[in-house]
C-alpha cells in the first residue's frame, strides 16, 4: 500500500487542526502534515471542513443490524463490514448469561473472527458479561443462567475463546478468586450487574477490577447516605467507567455528572446495541431471550429495557450535547480511553504516528461521512 493523504480538520488528543492532512502508509498512521506536504504520486482524500477522529471502540456489542453475536456468531464478518457505517472500526462481541453450549457454540467463532483480518470492524475478543452476576440486578439476564462464582467454569469459558473483558459481581462470595484468575490471564474485569455496597466496589477497585459496565445501569444505586457502586467509581482514584449516552439508560444530567467527576480518560462509551439497533420495530434475539423494540427503546416481554438501540456515532453526537466536553474530549470516551482499557491503547485508539490508520470522518453535522480501517477505506 502507497501513501495516502486525507485533509480535514484532525482531532488530535487535546486540539482541533485545521487545515491539516494525515499521512498513512502499510495501514497505520505515519503522522500529521500540513497542506501541500503531501508525498509525489500519494492518493489525496479531501474531506474540506469535516472532522477525522479516531475510530470508534465500542467495547459492548450484542449486536447491530439484524445479526444478535450469541446465537448467530459465524456472522460476525458480516457485523464487521456493517458497523463502520455507524463510525466503529474495532469492537468486543459480548455474550450475556447463557447457558454453556451456547459459550461452546460462540466465543470460538468469536476466536475466528478476531483471528481472521475480517474486512471492516476488527474483533478484538470477547466481553463475557456473566454469568457471575448478581440476581437482584441481572437486568435483562435470565435467572437460569446467572451461576454463583465458579473459578472452574470461568477457566474453560476463557479456554474457549480470546476473552478480554468480564463483567462480574464483585460482592458475591468467591468472587475475589475470579478477579484475580482473569486479571492473572490478561483478561480486564469490569463490576456490573452487581449490588454491591461502596465498601466492597471500593475494596473490589482497589484489587484487580479495572472497570464499571454501563455505569448506573443494573447496579446499586447511588444515595447520599449509600454511595454503592457508582459512588465508589468517583471516589476511586483509577477505576474507568462504561456509560450508555443515548439519555434513556441514564439521564442526560447524570451522564454530564458522571464527566464532570471522571473526566474523559475514565469515561468511555458503549452502546449495549442489540439485534434490534438500525432495524425497525419487532422481535428479536438477544442470546436466549427476545427482545421487542418500539419506537426508541428495546425491551423484553416483561417491558424491562434489554440492551439499546444506539450506535457509536450517536452516542459521541450525545455525549457533546449532554456534557458540552469539546471534540477531543468526546473523541478520547469514544475512542482511546476504551481502547487503553482492553490492552489496545498503544495501536488504536489516536491518530497519532504509529497507530493503526483506523479514522472516523464526522460532517460538519457530525454524522460519519467516511470511515477507513487500517489503512482502507470501509465506509
Amino acid at each position: 500500500m502507497g501513501h495516502v493523504v486525507m485533509r480535514g480538520r484532525v482531532v488530535t488528543d487535546y486540539e482541533v487542526w485545521d487545515g491539516a492532512a494525515l499521512l498513512l502508509e502499510n495501514g497505520c498512521i505515519q503522522g500529521m502534515i500540513r497542506d501541500g506536504e503531501a508525498p509525489e504520486n500519494a492518493e489525496v482524500h479531501d474531506y474540506g471542513s469535516s472532522f477525522l477522529v479516531p475510530g470508534f471502540v465500542d467495547l459492548q456489542v450484542n449486536g447491530c443490524f439484524g445479526i444478535d453475536v450469541s446465537t448467530r456468531p459465524e456472522r460476525l464478518p458480516e457485523l464487521s463490514e456493517k458497523l463502520p457505517a455507524t463510525g466503529t472500526t474495532a469492537y468486543l462481541p459480548t455474550l450475556i448469561s447463557s447457558p454453556e453450549n451456547l459459550y461452546e457454540q460462540a466465543l470460538p467463532k468469536v476466536g475466528l473472527a478476531t483471528a481472521k483480518s475480517v474486512s471492516g470492524a476488527e474483533v478484538l475478543g470477547a466481553h463475557l458479561e456473566g454469568p457471575f452476576l448478581s440476581q437482584e440486578k441481572r437486568g435483562a439476564h435470565p435467572p437460569a443462567c446467572i451461576v454463583p462464582p465458579d473459578p472452574v467454569l470461568l477457566a474453560e469459558l476463557l479456554d474457549l475463546g480470546p476473552v478480554r473483558m468480564v463483567t462480574l459481581a464483585p460482592e458475591l462470595e468467591g468472587a475475589d478468586e475470579l478477579v484475580d484468575f482473569a486479571a492473572g490471564r490478561g483478561v480486564v474485569v469490569s463490576a456490573g450487574h452487581s449490588d454491591a455496597p461502596f465498601e466492597a466496589a471500593y475494596e473490589a477497585f482497589d484489587r484487580r477490577v479495572a472497570g464499571v459496565t454501563h455505569l448506573f445501569n443494573a447496579m446499586s444505586p447511588m444515595h447520599h447516605r449509600a454511595p454503592g457502586l457508582p459512588g465508589a467509581a468517583f471516589a476511586h482514584p483509577r477505576v474507568v467507567c462504561g456509560l450508555i449516552s443515548d439519555g434513556l439508560h441514564v439521564h442526560p444530567e447524570m451522564v454530564n455528572l458522571a464527566f464532570r467527576m471522571l473526566g474523559p480518560d475514565r469515561v468511555y462509551l458503549v452502546t449495549d446495541a442489540t439485534a434490534a439497533t438500525g432495524m425497525g420495530p419487532g422481535e428479536y434475539a438477544l442470546a436466549t431471550r427476545k427482545v421487542y423494540q418500539d419506537a426508541n427503546m428495546a425491551r423484553l416481554g416483561s417491558g424491562s429495557l434489554a440492551g439499546s438501540l444506539l450506535t457509536m456515532s450517536e452516542a459521541f453526537q450525545n455525549v457533546l450535547a449532554f456534557t458540552g466536553c469539546t471534540l477531543p474530549e468526546a473523541a478520547r470516551m469514544a475512542s482511546t480511553t476504551p481502547a487503553r482499557l482492553v490492552g489496545e491503547g498503544r495501536r488504536k485508539g489516536r491518530l497519532a504516528p504509529g497507530y493503526d490508520a483506523d479514522v472516523t470522518v464526522l460532517a460538519p453535522d457530525l454524522s460519519p461521512e467516511a470511515v477507513w480501517s487500517r489503512g482502507r477505506r470501509v465506509y
